[in-house]
């Protein structure tokens, strides 16, 4: 089986690599809804060439489109998730795909679009080496995961409950070619404080410096943090003012909180209530409001048994695999949120996701098919 693999898999590399370029050179920054539209072609039109079906999909907000292969699929079937967006805007002089020899620098090869392609010609393999033999598999590729999925997790929650197994093809960490098993969970809010505008020269007595009631909040959020336990609180942003020789009137803090488990995220937000709610803010008035909501990704033993799989495949190729937890949410959070046992980070393996410095070694695209074609063959067997 390995050796059918190997050859298989060199007979496709010039597609491979052909395919990756093609998609990197496309900008599908979160926001370019055209160059999102473009790349959802390309994606089309790559899959097609190989027999495979990927349509366009939309929630029902229809804001964006989202890609789906065997849409039909409601139970029993394995679900394979990436993402096309990136986080590299239009104007960007980041917009192209450099070979380098041993690695690929580009604007989303990291994150992910390397992954897609393992994703893809990974199903591409297994149709071939498997003829006879329909092996159940339903894919999502969304466009809009980098802003936290608001569109397509209702697409993931409607379509993929009833998974018997999920694999996000985000990045692998290097180095060891490590994976994914769980993931801290994250929600965002926007605290506004209403204080009172006033002449800060004549006479600052009949305002409420709505700056200074943020500060003592900060400081109180900022108490909350518990890095040994998981608990990550940023007060990240701050907006306050309206002019030098003005009270300031009004404050906005915006607040990225990270947890564990969602025992801790009640937790942080009874904490938060309290600071909220305390009567020393100088009579500045304080209100808040949650703008996004991610659920943690826990491992679970159905999970820990897939990654043992997949470790065993890793290992079997002469790479070391190793799990990792991390505080970056993706998509795997919303399928194990359903109770899907998934791993993550089965994709291509680089570094300097976010950045202009976005890379991928070159020979991980190739690896990484080979295991998790060989890692599906043998979850398969039992089917």
């Amino acid at each position: 089986m390995e050796k059918e693999i190997d050859k298989l898999v060199e007979k496709y590399k010039s597609d491979i690599y052909d395919d990756f370029r093609k998609i990197v050179d496309i900008n599908s920054f979160s926001s370019n809804l055209e160059g999102i539209k473009e790349c959802a072609k390309a994606l089309v039109e790559v899959a097609s060439q190989k027999g495979i079906a990927l349509e366009e999909t939309y929630s029902s907000k229809r804001r964006r489109p989202h890609l789906m292969y065997s849409k039909s699929l409601e139970s029993d079937f394995y679900a394979f998730i990436g993402h096309f967006d990136t986080v590299h805007p239009p104007e960007s002089e980041f917009d192209k795909m450099v070979d380098e020899g041993d690695i690929l620098r580009g604007p989303g090869t990291n994150d992910m679009k390397g992954g897609l392609i393992v994703a893809l010609y990974s199903l591409v393999i297994l149709k071939e080496l498997y003829p006879d033999r329909k092996i159940p598999i339903k894919i999502l590729f969304n466009s809009d995961e980098e802003i936290g999925s608001p569109d397509s997790s209702e697409i993931i929650k409607s379509e993929f409950k009833n998974a018997k197994a999920g694999f996000v093809f985000e990045a692998g960490r290097a180095p060891g070619y490590s994976v994914v098993t769980s993931r801290k969970g994250v929600f965002e809010i926007i605290v506004e404080i209403e204080g009172k505008a006033a002449h800060s020269g004549v006479e600052p007595w009949n305002g409420i410096n709505a700056i200074v009631a943020a500060a003592k909040i900060v400081q109180r959020l900022d108490g909350l943090n518990d890095y040994d336990k998981g608990i990550i609180v940023g007060c990240n942003q701050i907006v306050g003012g309206i002019a030098k020789n003005v009270v300031p009137p009004d404050c906005k803090i915006d607040v990225n909180v990270r947890f564990v488990d969602n025992d801790q995220k009640r937790y942080i937000l009874s904490q938060m209530e309290e600071i909220f709610s305390k009567d020393d803010y100088g009579g500045a008035k304080v209100s808040y409001r949650l703008i996004h909501s991610r659920p943690p990704l826990v491992k679970t033993k159905e999970s820990q048994e897939l990654y043992e799989l997949y470790k065993s495949v890793s290992n079997f190729y002469g790479f070391e695999c190793s799990e990792v937890s991390t505080g970056g949410g993706s998509d795997a959070n919303y399928l194990g949120d359903l109770g899907v046992p998934v791993i993550d980070g089965v994709g291509v393996v680089g570094k300097y996701s976010h950045t202009t410095k976005e890379y991928i070694l070159k020979s991980s695209i190739i690896e990484r098919i080979k295991i998790f074609v060989l890692f599906m063959t043998k979850l398969t067997e039992k089917d």
